[in-house]
């Protein structure tokens, strides 16, 4: 399991390079210092791999949360690269930030009162936005 002073110390190399999470997710990390979160999985005997956002605007913990989201969808039978280009990039999104919200409600985490304000704010820019 990664930590996120393991994550800020990561520096490029001159090949692409795979640091992994464990259950198939993974930060990749270009020569040119980006650093991708990404999903590898297995769907109908094929190997594919679902893009979760880039680091460090997509946290370690907000990773792991998208990461469980997509493990969901596979537990149900349903493909997220599929679900992703079927409803589009930004309402892929919006499911996924629901999915942590009602995450956190479940639990009853103590900071879940500020995870669905955050949700509403971003909702609504989204609804201005398009985004």
């Amino acid at each position: 399991m990664l930590t996120e002073s393991e994550l800020r110390a990561l520096k490029p190399v001159r090949y692409l390079r795979k640091v992994t999470d464990g259950r198939g997710l993974y930060l990749l990390v270009t020569p040119r210092g980006g650093r991708w979160w990404r999903f590898a999985y297995r769907f109908a005997q094929k190997g594919k791999t679902l893009a979760l956002g880039t680091y460090p605007d997509v946290p370690l913990e907000r990773a792991r949360a998208r990461h469980e989201f997509a493990r969901d969808l596979l537990a149900h039978g349903i493909d997220p690269s599929a679900l992703k280009r079927t409803l589009g990039k930004y309402a892929f999104v919006a499911e996924m930030r629901d999915w942590e919200v009602s995450q956190a409600l479940e639990s009853n985490n103590l900071d879940a009162h500020r995870a669905r304000d955050r949700h509403e704010q971003r909702k609504d820019s989204v609804d201005r936005t398009g985004r």
